[in-house]
């Protein structure tokens, strides 16, 4: 009886259904979609062997002919996130590289290749790019090159605050403009020096303290080409010196003219002097009693004022065209006294020879003719 029962509930139609048009069995459904379909959870396709379900259960130890799928894990270490085309069937592998993968570790995603457009890329603290190939990029911060050997441009490379060159130098062809070239101090040697010429021939540096502009080959020539002046001026605005195209040179004192070269030689303002004072004036050396000439006095007149004087002139003290000046103030007569070498020719009477008196008040002047060689005049001289 109770099988009987349970024959006519299979009768009904939604626990059993028979499609003889499509030659389908459901259970529990109406409308099979394979050849048996229990429910809406499994299907079994009798032709090509295939049963699916949105689940199965135990250890799966007794399946067969089953292609294992790659296994993700949540645990730590690369997860590989794995891109198909397939919209059905069964993923049967997974690439084990050239994959997208997800380190949760580290929280990291990686990739070989990149392709596209990178806008909205972004990464804390840093992405690193081995190579980036564009119509232009745009970079804030600081770019480091450390293992770059060449920057070839094809265009114009703006550096705007500044081109700093640790070593090698810079080797330019053709013009290079510049708003300003920036050394830190430097020597005679190659640290920090503008140098110019095949051979390094003319160096300009500046060593903290002072400039320096340094020529090893040849002469050194400071030219105006355009016709004008070539000013030096020791203080901005002050004059030093000024050499004119039309000829003529300028000298400066605190900004005042002194010398200039004329047609005619030279014109002086204000004073010429010499080691022994201003050249249109005499040096005087005053003494009160014996003396010796010395050879700081060529150029000087004697003051003598004592009175019985000798004023004695040594060998080998005097060149050639040296001119001393005696004059007698005293009320005594004082004498010119030659040393041992030394001759002396009053020009009043070239036969005399030896020592001269001066009387009170009485002037001569004596010039050195040759070697220890003197000729003496004045008024008052015997």
């Amino acid at each position: 009886m109770t099988r009987a029962v349970t024959l006519a509930n299979l009768v009904a139609e939604d626990i059993l259904t028979v499609d003889n048009v499509t030659d389908r069995v459901g259970i529990g459904t109406t409308t099979p979609s394979a050849q048996f379909q229990v429910g809406t959870g499994v299907s079994v396709y009798g032709n090509s062997g295939i049963v699916s379900a949105t689940k199965f259960y135990g250890d799966g130890s007794n399946l067969s002919g089953i292609t294992g799928g790659a296994t993700l894990s949540a645990g730590s270490g690369d997860q590989r996130v794995v891109i198909t085309s397939l919209t059905s069937g069964t993923m049967t592998s997974a690439a084990t590289d050239a994959e997208l993968t997800y380190n949760s570790g580290t929280n990291t995603l990686s990739a070989t290749t990149f392709s596209g457009n990178a806008t909205g890329l972004t990464g804390t603290p840093d992405i690193t790019v081995r190579n980036i190939i564009g119509v232009a990029a745009t970079l804030t911060g600081v770019l480091t090159y450390e293992d770059v050997t060449n920057i070839d441009s094809v265009g114009l490379v703006t550096a705007r605050t500044g081109l700093r060159v640790l070593a090698g130098g810079i080797n330019a062809v053709g013009f290079s403009t510049f708003s300003a070239i920036r050394l830190g101090d430097g020597d005679a040697s190659n640290t920090n020096n503008l140098k110019f010429g095949a051979d390094n021939d003319l160096n300009i540096y500046h060593n903290g303290s002072h400039a320096f502009l340094q020529n090893q080959t040849g002469n050194v020539y400071l030219r105006s080409s355009s016709g004008t002046s070539i000013n030096i001026e020791p203080a901005a605005g002050a004059a030093g010196i000024i050499a004119n195209a039309t000829g003529d040179v300028e000298l400066y004192f605190n900004n005042s003219k002194k010398l200039e070269t004329t047609a005619a030689g030279v014109t002086v303002t204000g004073t010429v002097s010499d080691s022994i004072g201003p050249l249109r004036r005499l040096g005087v050396n005053a003494q009160s009693g014996a003396y010796v000439f010395v050879v700081g006095d060529a150029g000087k007149i004697i003051r003598s004022a004592g009175s019985g004087a000798a004023l004695t002139l040594n060998q080998n003290i005097f060149t050639a065209g040296d001119m001393i000046s005696v004059f007698n103030v005293g009320s005594g007569t004082n004498t010119v006294v030659p040393g041992t070498g030394v001759t002396l020719y009053n020009t009043a009477d070239a036969t005399q020879t030896g020592t001269r008196t001066i009387a009170a008040k009485g002037m001569c002047t004596i010039v050195c003719t040759a070697s220890n060689e003197f000729a003496i005049s004045g008024s008052q001289l015997t």
